[in-house]
């Protein structure tokens, strides 16, 4: 026991030298000048940029997630932090269109910020997925693969996944091989899959990640390294040669089950968590204070890191994921900020903890580091203004099929992600009885127009009591939904809509007609007439601007649904928080008049609560929640 503790601190020392050295090396991308990562040093354990120990230090920034004029701030306060790296994901279902065609433009621009990254003297670690979870609806995977009731994802086995795969990682790779360093470009690595280890399915499988290495080489790309948890089971898909990423390395004892199972590669905390996730219900957005003491290690030894997330951005739209235990319970969806407690708040905003990360790494760095002053961003206010009534939510024009189901269909086997599915069925006379029926996420029950209730998936709610009934009626579900699972296995049976029969008493109920409403690609449109007076109602606001700046609109006196601006969704809004005010950036506005459309599932007023724009997110913390640093 003490030749090995011995030879831990050994390794730990070796470590340090070498880091120390690696700090010195402030080499930068330079537009058409190759430079080579490798690993080396003693025991192949450092990363070497040009023969030279290099040290990553770096922040990890989605631009999927940020206003794309606001790339470069964002870029600009990294490196004003003291980092020399940007880590992101591309979230594969974002890019691909329902009818096959890419979208790469906006946020969607991948090639751009890879380019801007460079532009502004930062490295690039290069995060393709396919699968990323990170919060992201299904993980960043399209819905089209889980059309069908259950689809073994990630794996060799399924062709359709494979195929769909290889098409998307050819699109990668036309982006990301001639912007590798090594030809010239900004990227130093390319992440092979993400947190594979922590899948846990019945067909997980090395050969999965071998597959994603083959092409990746092929392609030309290299080296490679793995995101995966600090345990031994987490490490067991990690192939020969390929560098450990641990999310996170807080210590330098985390590291030592990656230093035992991967010889020879480099070992760096691949994300370290300066806040957490957030999920409706819970407590407001809080910094994990102990992350610094995590960065001044790094620094003091030169251990390699990214900063998970240094800027978290914005779920625009239905962007954003859920979680669940593997078995499917304890659902739990994101909230449409993606602040995370992070260094760079929602809108760009350094925090204290900003300029207490900046001290530790500049304090650190040798003399002629290029560590420029930070710009904090402009936001604005917004005057009160107060929407009005268009018409009822069953006013709406959706989608209605012409066939009748016995089974409700879910709403991916109908094309549809997310959304809202509207279920009708007519029930026979009878005396009172429990209606089982399993929503996905969140229904209303309406028999006639009479509301009956709600059922809430976070509440494990699948029953509800119907009143006795003097004659047939109609029986209306209203499905409202929340994102995708987008961590653990749950993902490949996670679905939308109605799931599965629906009873009532001990009777299935069948002969179910379907109506949808597609959020995702389009905002409310008033049928040609009325069919219903049940809650909810579509609301509508103009108002005149002239400065085109980020602002929050405060919607904490709503009840719960989606905000449009300009035809852009902002997201979700709901009064269980702790979100209260959503994100508008300022490339949403326009001058002159600007056009506000909410929908709200039980609003019903025909004078609606004021809504107004703050210059700031709300912080108060109503509930505690604990900032989990990957420790579920």
């Amino acid at each position: 026991m003490k030749r090995v503790l011995f030879s831990m601190l050994a390794m730990a020392a070796l470590s340090a030298d070498a880091g120390v050295e690696a700090m010195k090396n402030l080499q930068k991308p330079q537009t058409g000048t190759p430079a080579v990562l490798s690993f080396g040093g003693e025991g192949g354990r450092e990363f070497m940029l040009d023969g030279k120990p290099f040290q990553i230090r770096s922040g990890e920034i989605h631009p999927q997630r940020v206003p794309r004029e606001h790339w470069q701030h964002r870029i600009r306060a990294a490196k004003a932090m003291g980092l020399n790296t940007i880590a992101f994901y591309v979230f594969w279902n974002a890019l691909e269109q329902e009818d096959g065609s890419w979208d790469f433009t906006g946020r969607n621009d991948i090639a751009a910020f890879i380019d801007l990254c460079q532009q502004e003297g930062m490295w690039v670690l290069f995060r393709p997925g396919p699968y990323v979870c990170g919060e992201w609806d299904l993980g960043g995977l399209p819905t089209y693969l889980i059309k069908d009731d259950v689809t073994p994802l990630r794996y060799t086995g399924n062709k359709q996944f494979m195929k769909a795969q290889t098409r998307y990682l050819e699109k990668m790779a036309e982006i990301a091989v001639p912007r590798l360093s090594k030809k010239g470009g900004p990227i130093l690595m390319v992440q092979l899959e993400n947190e594979y280890g922590s899948y846990k399915s019945e067909h997980d499988e090395l050969a999965y990640i071998e597959w994603l290495r083959k092409f990746w080489t092929k392609k030309g790309a290299g080296p490679f390294y793995l995101s995966e948890g600090s345990a031994p089971h987490h490490l067991r898909f990690v192939p020969q040669g390929v560098a450990v990423g641990l999310d996170p390395a807080d210590n330098a004892w985390q590291m030592q089950n990656a230093l035992r199972i991967a010889p020879g590669v480099p070992v760096f905390s691949s994300e370290t968590y300066p806040g957490w996730l957030r999920h409706w219900g819970e407590g407001n957005w809080t910094p994990t204070r102990n992350t610094l003491n995590s960065v001044r290690w790094y620094m003091k030894d030169g251990v390699s890191f990214n900063i998970f997330v240094l800027h978290g951005g914005t779920n625009f739209g239905l962007t954003a994921g859920a979680n669940t235990n593997p078995d499917g319970s304890k659902f739990e969806p994101d909230l449409t900020s993606y602040d995370y407690g992070s260094p760079i708040g929602e809108n760009g905003n350094l925090t204290k903890e900003y300029f207490e990360y900046r001290d530790i790494i500049k304090s650190a760095l040798p003399a002629g580091a290029d560590v420029p002053e930070p710009v904090q961003p402009e936001s604005m206010e917004i005057p009160e203004f107060r929407p009005e009534l268009v018409c009822n939510f069953h006013d709406l024009r959706g989608k209605r099929l012409k066939k009748h189901f016995n089974t409700p269909p879910t709403l991916e086997s109908l094309g549809q992600n997310q959304g809202i599915g509207i279920y009708t069925t007519r029930i026979p006379s009878g005396p009172a009885a429990t209606l089982q029926c399993q929503a996905h996420d969140f229904a209303q029950v309406y028999m006639g127009e009479a509301f009956i209730g709600t059922l809430d998936r976070r509440q494990n709610q699948t029953k509800i009591e119907l009143p006795a009934r003097q004659k047939e009626t109609t029986l209306k579900i209203v499905v409202d939904t929340f994102g995708h699972v987008n961590f653990s296995k749950f993902m490949e049976k996670d679905r939308k809509g109605i799931i599965g029969s629906v009873r009532l008493g001990d009777k299935e109920l069948k002969d179910w007609r379907v109506e949808r409403i597609d959020l995702e690609n389009q905002s409310p449109r008033r049928a040609s007439r009325a069919r219903g007076t049940e809650k909810g109602a579509y609301y509508l606001a103009e108002v005149e601007l002239q400065n085109l700046i980020d602002t929050f609109l405060d919607m904490k006196d709503w009840a719960k649904g989606y905000v449009w601006v300009n035809g852009h969704l902002l997201g979700r809004y709901w009064n269980v928080g702790p979100q209260e005010r959503l994100y508008c950036p300022g490339e949403f506005l326009k001058q002159g008049t600007n056009t506000i459309e909410i929908l709200d599932l039980f609003m019903t007023t025909d004078t609606p609560p004021a809504i107004s724009g703050k210059a700031e997110r709300n912080m108060e913390v109503h509930k505690e929640t604990k900032s989990l640093n990957n420790q579920w």
